[in-house]
């Protein structure tokens, strides 16, 4: 009751927002304006306060608020245009090549996976997810309506309430526990990752005060379900942002080499540290869960060039064919599933995305390298992984940050100049 509670009022403080906006003249225009707006809201306020409730909303609502997206700006003029424009600067990127790749790989090792049928029907919804991202953020117009940003935050804000009063009055629900997250762990691990570009509207529109305040709120909510995995990356968003604001550039350098070599050397950990730890072997200790992925690792051979193919890994464990204490993450996944081959492309790709992040500019770049920190120490530190929820919460962040973007150009009001002009002379 006190989720729908704050699901309501986050709803109708959006949806006054909406009533406010002052009627266009060109009806066609408002439609489009409306639609996009719709979207907007779906997207960032339902989307998050609905994660309190529900597992199962966040695949009905980001597909929803997508789509109406994506009509609202086809229903702008140009709108084709503008695609085809979009489309051919992106074709090329390296960014979107190691994308491409990656997805390629993903869908040929469809073809050894011992669990082709599970995979096959998770391959189509990732990459329907991707490829709606993707002409979602090439579809929306160069210039939105700076306060769809608005709703950016208050959807963030809203979360982050309800999941505070959840916490204090179902405290049971926060102890409850789920080796994949119970459904408020998820929530929250949304609010980490969401938090950025909800802050990065408010800075960009000078309201300082209220990114302070947004910024407290979502700790403590973090905070009262206390996952460690959300703390941790809340901590290396701050890091990080604290590093860009200085130099983004080089924070993207550094973070980006050093995620992609984490990515590309993964297989070593185990082996270069297990001999360090005590010969003693805590069941449910670090020393286990190296000792385990050092055995997975040891035994594939040639597996480590291909792989076990898409999905194989979640299903191994599950299937008792991987060691009990078999890390879960994106380090051991990708190797497992994909191979080198896979593993160096996901290191390609992020280098790539830290590098793009990097050169948003100094209004914007601070907020996107913390957002993909916070999303690499989610990845690796187990929880996520390649799961259906995380990578349709990963595009949900990849679409608000283009709203963000989108809108920044309108935050400032252009002042009216006084021209002098002679006056007409009357002649008799």
């Amino acid at each position: 009751m006190p989720c729908k509670l704050a699901l309501l009022f986050a709803c109708h403080a959006a949806i006054a927002m909406l009533s406010k906006q002052k009627a266009y003249q060109d009806p066609a225009a408002g439609a489009a304006n409306l639609v996009l707006r719709l979207g907007v809201l779906v997207l960032t306020v339902g989307t998050p306060c609905a994660a309190v409730v529900s597992r199962r909303l966040l695949f009905v609502l980001m597909p929803v608020g997508a789509v109406l997206m994506l009509i609202g700006a086809f229903l702008q003029p140009g709108a084709v245009e503008r695609l085809q424009r979009h489309l051919a600067t992106a074709v090329g990127s390296p960014i979107l090549l190691a994308s491409v790749f990656l997805l390629a790989w993903t869908g040929l090792s469809l073809l050894w996976t011992p669990y082709v049928d599970l995979a096959i029907e998770r391959y189509i919804k990732t990459l329907g997810t991707a490829l709606l991202v993707g002409v979602g953020v090439a579809a929306l117009p160069d210039h939105i309506r700076a306060s769809n940003s608005n709703l950016v935050s208050i959807g963030t804000a809203a979360a982050s309430l309800a999941i505070i009063i959840v916490a204090f009055v179902a405290p049971q629900v926060v102890r409850a526990t789920d080796p994949d997250g119970t459904t408020l762990q998820r929530a929250t691990i949304g609010v980490v990752v969401l938090l950025w570009p909800a802050l990065n509207a408010l800075v960009l529109r000078d309201r300082i005060a209220s990114a302070g305040s947004l910024a407290i709120v979502a700790s403590v909510a973090v905070a009262l379900v206390w996952t460690p995995m959300a703390l941790v990356a809340l901590i290396v968003g701050l890091l990080t942002f604290s590093l860009a604001v200085s130099n983004p550039t080089v924070t993207g350098r550094v973070l980006g080499g050093f995620v992609a070599l984490l990515i590309l050397l993964a297989p070593l950990i185990p082996i270069v540290f297990s001999p360090l730890l005590p010969n003693r072997i805590d069941p449910n200790g670090l020393a286990a869960l190296l000792f385990d992925w050092g055995t997975v690792v040891r035994s594939e051979g040639l597996r480590l060039v291909t792989g076990h193919g898409f999905d194989a890994a979640i299903r191994a464990l599950v299937a008792g064919i991987l060691p009990p204490r078999t890390p879960r993450g994106l380090l051991f996944d990708v190797w497992y599933e994909l191979g080198v081959t896979g593993a160096a492309a996901l290191a390609a790709l992020f280098w790539f995305a830290f590098q793009s992040a990097a050169r948003f500019g100094r209004n914007m770049a601070p907020f996107a390298l913390a957002a993909l920190a916070s999303v690499c120490g989610i990845g690796i530190s187990g929880l996520a992984g390649a799961q259906l929820w995380w990578m349709t919460l990963l595009a949900i962040v990849a679409l608000t940050f283009a709203i963000v973007l989108r809108g920044q150009f309108s935050t400032e009001r252009v002042q009216a100049q006084v021209v002098a002009t002679k006056r007409p002379r009357i002649t008799a």
